[in-house]
């Protein structure tokens, strides 16, 4: 009983997932599309390892392409381009819905004004980070760059010091003369006493 309930829930599954690809296949345009032997060729390689239909993988691929494309043109221009889909997207649908017999076929309203202001973002959000890289590659190019030695004033008095003892030695020997000069006067001052005490002492005798 279990196995049979489980098939039946498999079935609906089936018949589901028809249903969804009927109405897929009723919202969507035809669009006849030429492409190159190369082309082709890959576009076959890649539907066949993922088992999808070649149309399917197109329909994607241009997709994806079409947003990339979008996101390369200038700012202000892309604004005004998404307003214009955006309002081109209705009428287009209601097109698609006559030709396939339908009442109504579900788009996203807005969706290239979303994608807009999507880009705008990120791309504000990468022009803040450049600068934040620029800001701190300046710091770090700053703080690796060396300073200028200073001076080494502490040498100078030294020498200034060396400077005026041998200009004082120099231009002015008569001070060392002179400080000299009472040492000398007092040795020949004892002499002459001595002189005078012999002298004395051999008149006596």
């Amino acid at each position: 009983m279990t196995e049979t309930t489980q098939t039946h829930a498999l079935i609906g599954k089936y018949y589901e997932e028809e249903r969804e690809q009927r109405e897929k296949e009723l919202s969507l345009a035809e669009l006849k599309l030429r492409l190159d032997a190369n082309d082709l060729a890959m576009l076959g390689m890649i539907a066949r390892r993922f088992r999808k239909g070649r149309d399917d993988v197109a329909q994607e691929v241009l997709s994806s392409a079409l947003l990339d494309l979008f996101s390369c043109i200038d700012a202000s221009e892309r604004k005004l381009m998404a307003r214009d889909a955006d309002d081109a997207a209705k009428s287009i649908a209601d097109s698609i819905a006559e030709e396939n017999g339908v009442r109504d076929v579900e788009f996203r309203t807005g969706y290239w004004a979303q994608q807009d202001r999507q880009i705008a973002k990120v791309e504000k959000q990468r022009e803040k980070a450049a600068k934040q890289a620029e800001k701190e590659a300046a710091m770090a190019n700053k703080q690796e760059t060396p300073k200028p030695q200073a001076e080494e004033p502490a040498t100078a008095p030294e020498a200034t010091a060396e400077d005026s003892s041998n200009e004082e030695s120099t231009h002015y020997p008569e001070t060392s003369a002179i400080e000299k000069a009472p040492a000398a006067l007092e040795t020949q001052t004892e002499a002459a006493n001595e002189y005078d005490e012999e002298q004395q002492t051999a008149n006596a005798e």
